[in-house]
């Protein structure tokens, strides 16, 4: 099998008399997309798709003398990842699910009725406690978001909203007496760093063990950058691009991560001991 390192010297090599020219461009746009798919950059927009329960998998075996596994589903939608957390930790673990739409959260509660592990909440979390406007393009949609998102160029127009209750996740910890939590997954539309930000005591405490977020086009409505998330985080927390069969290290940050293409990202808190 030869070695990636002499494929990339080859590939290099038949590529460079046509690099940078006009004609080829669209052959290289279509390169870089399946660049990203091989980097697993893309793949994260449907539970499943991008091996996040392998990255369940791992967290459990982390885990194996600690009963319940605190899990928060921040940002449930219709309880895809909830069920999938049912599916991997059972009764091992205790869930706690947040979904502000109210359509979405009718659904959720249905989907979910028969898992006794599972608590819902219908609020959202952020930076501070208060009300904010959810925007959707339809009832129960799957890309609600608290930004009024520019999608025209999918035919999208995010036109309708609803106010929703919106907490803290520092305070709502506090509130609810939950003094660690070993998974926090965050899947809400571009608000995922609002979210971390309402989390700092949590953080700051080492009281969060494992936190999966989502990084893609959300984040161009919502202003925010991977480096965001990365000097947020690395300085306590080792930080993995789930891939499709397992983890990925990421050992720095690069500008090429600011891909704006749905990615999902595992943050593992340093000096985890079990």
């Amino acid at each position: 099998m030869i070695p990636p390192r002499i494929l990339l010297k080859l590939f290099r090599t038949l590529l460079e008399p046509i690099s940078g020219k006009r004609e080829y461009q669209a052959l290289f746009e279509r390169l870089h997309g399946i660049t990203l798919d091989g980097m697993g950059m893309g793949s994260g927009a449907y539970t499943g798709e991008s091996s996040e329960k392998a990255a369940i998998q791992y967290i459990r075996q982390k885990f194996k003398s600690s009963k319940p596994i605190i899990c928060f589903d921040v940002g449930g939608n219709k309880g895809q990842f909830t069920t999938l957390l049912h599916e991997v930790l059972g009764s091992e673990a205790s869930i706690h699910t947040f979904e502000p739409s109210s359509a979405t959260f009718k659904v959720l509660k249905e989907n979910t009725a028969r898992f006794p592990e599972v608590q819902l909440h219908q609020k959202g979390l952020g930076d501070q406690p208060g009300k904010l406007q959810l925007f959707t393009n339809e009832d129960a949609s799957l890309i609600a978001s608290v930004y009024q998102r520019k999608l025209d160029h999918f035919g999208i127009q995010m036109n309708q909203f609803e106010e929703i209750e919106v907490d803290t996740l520092d305070n709502f910890c506090q509130h609810h007496s939950i003094p660690h939590i070993h998974f926090l997954k965050l899947d809400v539309e571009g608000h995922e760093l609002k979210v971390l930000k309402g989390a700092e005591k949590l953080v700051q405490n080492q009281a969060i063990d494992f936190i999966q977020f989502e990084f893609g086009g959300c984040n161009i409505d919502s202003r925010t950058y991977f480096q965001d998330f990365y000097y947020l985080l690395s300085d306590q927390y080792t930080l993995y691009r789930i891939v499709k069969d397992g983890l990925y290290p990421i050992k720095g940050y690069r500008e090429t991560y600011e891909a704006f293409v749905t990615t999902n990202y595992l943050a593992e808190r340093k000096g985890l001991v079990q």
